[in-house]
């Protein structure tokens, strides 16, 4: 039964990502400070040789919490090699939000058990989104109570 079950699985994974299975992606789009400029194609060798030298992205890479094709300045500073990337970057998104969704839950409901209503906790939502709030503006635009 159990077995069933996983061919079953591991059947309609194929199916919903054959489209992603089947995308050659350029080693530079994974690996930009590991591989050889020498094996991409011309147009690109500079700006990855640019990128490779930037010690502090490497060292932020290295530590493997780093994404660099997120960063809000790679568009501006490599145009041409987020021209390249961004085609495999886009792919991942819905997929990384629900696995995001799903290991969210799963620490939500390891601490406190089963006590919690998930659609009501705003805590999801906020552990999910890619917007940062703006503390000070919002402490700024706080209207103390009077007293009654």
């Amino acid at each position: 039964m159990v077995k069933n079950s996983i061919s079953t699985v591991i059947y309609i994974i194929l199916n919903q990502f054959s489209d992603l299975l089947g995308m050659d992606i350029s080693i530079w789009v994974s690996i930009p400070f590991e591989v050889n400029v020498a094996q991409i194609e011309l147009s690109l060798q500079e700006p990855l040789i640019e990128l490779q030298s930037d010690e502090i992205r490497r060292a932020k890479f290295k530590d493997g919490k780093y994404n660099i094709w997120k960063t809000n300045d790679i568009v501006t500073k490599y145009p041409l090699l987020w021209d390249k990337a961004q085609f495999y970057v886009i792919a991942f998104p819905t997929s990384y939000l629900v696995e995001a969704g799903f290991r969210r839950i799963s620490q939500i409901l390891s601490k406190a058990g089963n006590r919690l209503d998930i659609v009501k906790r705003g805590d999801l939502r906020l552990s999910l989104t890619l917007i940062e709030p703006n503390i000070k503006k919002l402490v700024e635009k706080h209207q103390p109570q009077g007293s009654h």
